[in-house]
């Protein structure tokens, strides 16, 4: 790269043309500049400086983070640009050396931030005989000397401490697929990280920025429910979210995962869409062209400040996007996860155990006898719900063996305090009532392998449904038990069912629609 810096143009110097000139007129001066980038290299340049700077921070530890597969990434950029030997060999062994030397670090060594420093040297270099407009080329440089910044103040700086509650949504590493339209380049179908399993590609909408996202779960492929509702009040203060995509080359430009907490109100019946929160919107690092071969994307949202509302009902949706809706393939395959930390409200982090999300992906069906009482119930998990016969509310339940999948064991004893429960009647399967109808929900919990038994002084009057035509409009039923104490011990699985009552005359029935609620334990006493 110094050579490069060093190259001078020689020319002899210029006189106006007279006839007794005995030389030909030298050529004007060739711009001060040596690599040349199409509209599509230099975007994504763009992106990855941004990513580095993303990357290069306190927060994240190695060899955690990012930050080598920014720079696998930009290895593939170098490889698509018309770079002489020496250039390239340059550049990637700078950027080799940084990725051995932090996958090989646990903490920011002294060798490490070396060898970040030498990549943004490299880079800043890289930037400046760069032939860009001057403009684009100072942006590039601000955005090296911020990089810069951030590694000087990492080695006295102290990791942010978790506290509070993690919510582990990791996915289960179910492969899922993420697509974008090819008209806008704006997300098209995004995918929703669940504990121990993943949902399939659901359709979503976004603003004319493509930033935010809104998802619709009661599609036209049979439902999606995976919001869970909060079963207690919080503050969202972290989000960490990651993207492993299948191995592939991306060609034509450059592709954008992005990772967004989507929320809902507790009256919003499940045809209504639920809405990124601003705060939650993340671009996760690197930007992906070329090979995606051994290549992960991440990002860590610290210092925020949501606040969360009992009943609020939640999902973390992935989607991608691209500035060149042409690039090619415009599906992405992978897996997904992510967690959400969430501080209790006017109390210490550590007075407040786990919450356990709950939600069907398919609608639930509860029959009733002819005498009003049920005789089903749909017991769900988290991603996972199915129905069972019912014979009273003291009475346990045989369940399939693949429901304890969808179940996560308590990693320690405590004390159910709260939880919440949300039911919405799924038009396909019932297009009227014809007699008034009480849901009910009661946390349960697993007595043998494939059988789960209720949590005494539990049950809960979810809400009623009046003789009426069913619309998208007709809204949930919701509520929250509070104030609850009671002990459960480290490995319990939890579940929760749903059951109904009819008040009617006529001859039994069933009610189809979409369950779901959240547990809130606490310390034992």
């Amino acid at each position: 790269m110094k050579d490069a810096q060093d190259e001078k143009v020689k020319l002899h110097s210029y006189k106006p043309h007279t006839d007794e000139c005995c030389k030909p007129c030298p050529k004007p001066p060739k711009k001060n500049c040596i690599f040349t980038f199409t509209p599509d290299q230099a975007d994504l340049f763009e992106d990855l400086l941004d990513d580095l700077i993303a990357s290069i921070q306190s927060s994240y530890i190695p060899p955690a983070g990012p930050l080598p597969n920014v720079l696998k990434v930009l290895q593939n950029l170098f490889k698509t640009m018309r770079l002489s030997l020496r250039d390239k060999a340059a550049l990637f062994a700078a950027t080799e050396l940084n990725i051995t030397a932090y996958e090989q670090s646990d903490e920011w060594s002294d060798a490490l931030i070396a060898a970040t420093g030498q990549t943004l040297t490299e880079l800043y270099a890289f930037s400046l005989l760069a032939c860009v407009s001057s403009d684009v080329k100072d942006g590039w440089v601000s955005r090296i000397r911020l990089a810069e910044t951030n590694l000087a103040g990492i080695s006295g700086s102290v990791p942010p401490a978790i506290s509070g509650t993690v919510i582990n949504l990791d996915g289960g590493n179910v492969p899922t697929s993420l697509s974008l339209n090819t008209s806008t380049g704006f997300p098209a179908n995004g995918a929703i990280a669940v504990t121990n399993f993943t949902s399939i590609g659901i359709p979503v909408s976004s603003s004319n920025s493509g930033q935010s996202v809104s998802i619709e779960l009661a599609n036209n492929f049979g439902g999606n429910n995976f919001a869970f509702s909060m079963p207690r009040q919080g503050t969202l203060t972290a989000i960490t979210a990651s993207f492993f995509p299948t191995n592939t080359t991306i060609s034509g430009g450059s592709i954008r995962i992005q990772a967004q907490l989507c929320r809902a109100l507790p009256n919003s019946p499940l045809y209504t869409p639920l809405i990124a929160i601003p705060e939650t919107v993340a671009a996760l690092s690197p930007t992906l062209s070329g090979s995606t071969s051994g290549i992960t994307c991440g990002v860590s949202l610290q210092n925020l400040s949501v606040a969360l509302n009992p009943e609020d009902r939640l999902v973390l949706v992935f989607t991608i996007s691209s500035s060149n809706p042409n690039v090619s393939p415009s599906t992405l395959t992978g897996t997904i996860g992510g967690t959400l930390t969430i501080l209790p409200v006017n109390a210490p982090p550590t007075s407040v155990g786990p919450i356990i999300p709950l939600a069907c992906k398919n609608s639930v069906s509860l029959d009733f006898s002819p005498s009003g009482f049920g005789t089903s119930a749909g017991i769900v998990g988290f991603g996972f719900s199915e129905n069972q016969q019912f014979t009273s509310f003291g009475a346990s339940i045989d369940v399939s063996p693949q429901l304890a999948a969808f179940t996560s064991p308590l990693a320690g004893s405590g004390t159910l305090t709260a939880f919440a429960a949300y039911f919405s009647i799924d038009i396909s399967q019932t297009s009227a009532l014809e007699q008034p109808i009480t849901v009910y929900a009661q946390p349960y919990k697993y007595t043998a392998a494939n059988q789960i038994s209720p949590i005494p002084d539990t049950l809960l009057h979810v809400g009623d449904f009046l003789e009426t035509k069913i619309t998208q409009t007709t809204p949930p039923v919701h509520a929250i038990k509070t104030g609850l104490n009671i002990t459960v011990n480290q490995g319990d699985r939890i579940v929760l069912v749903f059951t109904v009552l009819s008040a009617g005359t006529p001859a039994g029935g069933v009610v189809r629609g979409w369950a779901s609620g959240g547990v809130s334990i606490g310390p034992g006493s």
